[in-house]
């Protein structure tokens, strides 16, 4: 797949130094993430993610359970990949396209 635009984003600046430094640390970069929340977004047919406006520290133990049964569910499922096999599987399917 050419990359052939570009996006560009206005944001704090200690915002994106911040997850600079976390995409760092996990072996990728901040734009690369960007390019697999598109990728991710466009396979799920909407945000890869439900958005909220609770942090962790705010949900309620009820909440948190019902969050990991899901990813439980996902695991047992087969809905869960490391970043190698995520990698792997969006290279195979956007080099056919």
């Amino acid at each position: 797949m050419a990359m052939d635009a570009t996006v560009q984003i206005r944001m704090d600046g200690a915002l994106k130094e911040q997850v600079e430094t976390l995409y760092r640390e996990m072996g990728t970069s901040f734009a690369e993430a960007v390019r697999i929340f598109a990728r991710q977004s466009l396979r799920e047919g909407g945000m890869p993610f439900r958005p909220t406006l609770k942090s962790w520290e705010e949900l309620t133990k009820d909440e948190i359970d019902v969050k990991l049964s899901s990813s439980m569910a996902d695991i047992d499922a087969g809905r869960i990949y490391d970043q190698d096999a995520v990698d792997k599987r969006m290279g195979e399917r956007f080099s056919h396209g």
